[in-house]
């Protein structure tokens, strides 16, 4: 048995760490969830500890009816979801003007403690997915008073098809419009406030995939009128301050007009899709950091937006995709816009999650993904590349319960407090090998980790050998059921590299072998050690794996747990 390294590791090696004086104060146990800072970025604290929201959101419409969740909260729990995203719909809360139902709501928050779990609500508000279909009737039915978006409608309309009833648009530009979105939002706020004391949900995303399709700005006469008058001072002063920052396109679009302080919005950032972006993202923005300053003054929760990515393959400029929601290149207008925001996330669909978590992983923003597929090696290179505070696939009620996702979670969920010191001092790493890539390299804890590929090491040793390589793997199995599309299980190899100290290490993943080096020195493996941790965090010790086997340190057909000891010979 390999004994865990002396001592608290966390709070030795930590310092002056916000996270260790955390830990240390038991009056802080009932505080109310919050952001730390860490030397490793921030971190989401719950009860006084750092806590990983590693779960799933719900199907939009599904915490509507709280008999229809019944069995899916039992499902949940077998699935080892300890934290879910629900939604709160304005339509539902406030059907009438000035009044407010939270059934569904406080549904929620009794079956989610029921079974300790946390919960993320979505406030479905004016704006979902670039449209305003939650907006209550009263709403869209007074166009007067609140005006609708107008676009020149350019392109295909996304999710929809020919004759089809048109999807209401609200302009965010209208002044009723905030005032009344906001002021449900904040009763929204003030009941979690009265009902949720021992913070049941511990997050809030305010509004869904924001932004304006089929056209690069909104076209109305009250959006117009805000195109025509000056940009915002806030913005122009963030500029200046944050210029060595900025991202590249937000900087060459300002630069191209000879970086002015003041102006209208084309004097300052021209004509073109791209200005059009600027301004809607400072529209979005400002809309959102109303509702969100205000909802904080009554209930300090995390608070947080959300994007449909872009530009992406087919969705190559503004308005393919939506325009002005809190994408990569218009991250500093939101940052600029809505400081009270806690964080920008990426709903990631894309193949190449590398590059999405990427844009979103910053100093000042933490990334947390609240929408992605069931792909299970891009939760484990979220947490350990990117330290993020939590990852959640969508429609999780559709996964199985005896899924390749649902098992990750079965042994990431004792480990929590283990990757969140590790997140918190920088000593966790991740490996994601995507299609024919055969290995990588990490540099953790003094050594060189390289990681290899199991499979193809083993077809390269047998082929050297003159022997027909092993066949390749059967078809990974369904990570979903029901009526949706069939979701294979992630067939790439994956890992969390963790540095425990004294030489070793903890390693999470499936189908990876490591070798470690280090300059000057013959390095050897010690003792390598299966294993599991206990609902308590404690490690339970499996089998010694020695001679061959130490070739495929992970298994190759599930998710594992090892802790390796290395050797330095003299």
């Amino acid at each position: 048995m390999i004994t865990p390294p002396e001592g608290n590791f966390m709070l030795r090696h930590i310092g002056l760490s916000v996270i260790a004086l955390t830990l240390a104060s038991p009056a802080l146990a009932q505080s109310i969830p919050t952001m730390v800072e860490t030397p490793g970025g921030r971190q989401l604290v719950v009860d006084g500890k750092p806590y990983l929201f590693m779960g799933g959101e719900l199907h939009n419409s599904s915490a509507s009816s709280p008999e229809y969740m019944k069995p899916v909260w039992n499902k949940l729990a077998a699935m080892n979801v300890r934290s879910v995203i629900g939604t709160a719909s304005w339509s539902e809360i406030e059907p009438r003007e000035g009044k407010f139902d939270f059934t569904s709501v406080d549904a929620q928050i009794a079956e989610a403690r029921a079974r300790k779990m946390r919960i993320a609500l979505i406030w479905f508000g004016a704006f979902k997915n670039a449209a305003s279909t939650y907006a209550p009737g009263w709403v869209r039915a007074d166009d007067k008073r609140f005006p609708r978006a107008m676009v020149q409608g350019k392109g295909k309309v996304a999710f929809s098809y020919a004759g089809a009833m048109p999807k209401p648009v609200l302009s965010v530009f209208g002044p009723e419009l905030v005032e009344a979105d906001r002021r449900a939002f904040v009763a929204l706020m003030r009941h979690l406030a009265e009902v949720d004391r021992d913070h049941t949900v511990i997050m809030i995303q305010i509004e869904n995939e924001t932004g304006l399709l089929r056209d690069s700005r909104d076209r109305s006469a009250v959006a117009q009128a805000a195109w025509n008058r000056p940009v915002a001072p806030a913005l122009t002063a963030y500029l200046a301050r944050e210029k060595a920052h900025l991202r590249p396109e937000l900087a060459a679009l300002w630069k191209r007009q000879g970086e002015p302080r003041s102006g209208t919005w084309s004097q300052v950032f021209g004509t073109d899709w791209q200005a059009d972006e600027i301004f809607m993202a400072w529209g979005f923005s400002s809309y959102i950091e109303a509702l969100a300053k205000a909802g904080k003054a009554i209930h300090k929760l995390p608070v947080y937006a959300n994007a449909w990515l872009g530009p992406q393959p087919g969705q190559t400029e503004a308005g393919q995709y939506p325009s002005g929601g809190p994408v990569g290149r218009v991250i500093d207008v939101w940052h600029a816009g809505a400081p009270s925001l806690d964080m920008l996330s990426p709903d990631v669909y894309v193949p190449d999650v590398k590059d999405a978590f990427a844009n979103y992983h910053r100093s000042d923003n933490p990334l947390f993904v609240p929408e992605a597929q069931f792909r299970t090696g891009s939760l484990f290179w979220a947490l350990g590349q990117h330290r993020a505070i939590g990852f959640s696939v969508f429609g999780v009620e559709d996964g199985r319960v005896d899924g390749q996702y649902a098992q990750a979670l079965s042994l990431l969920n004792p480990m929590h407090s283990v990757i969140t010191a590790a997140q918190a001092q920088n000593r966790i790493g991740g490996v994601l090998l995507d299609e024919g890539q055969a290995s990588t390299r990490l540099d953790l804890g003094g050594y060189s980790v390289v990681a290899r590929d199991s499979r193809a090491l083993f077809s390269s040793m047998f082929l050297d050998a003159g022997l027909n390589p092993p066949p390749p793997p059967p078809p990974m199995p369904s990570e979903t059921e029901g009526g949706g599309i069939p979701t294979p299980g992630d067939s790439r190899s994956f890992a969390l590299v963790i540095a425990e100290g004294q030489d070793t290490f903890l390693v999470a993943g499936k189908g990876v072998t490591f070798d470690f080096e280090q300059a000057g020195a013959t390095i050897e493996f010690d003792h390598v050690e299966e294993g599991t941790f206990d609902a308590d965090g404690r490690w339970v010790a499996g089998r010694a794996i020695n001679g061959d086997e130490r070739l495929a340190v992970l298994p190759h057909d599930r998710i594992g747990v090892t802790r390796i000891r290395l050797l330095h010979r003299r």
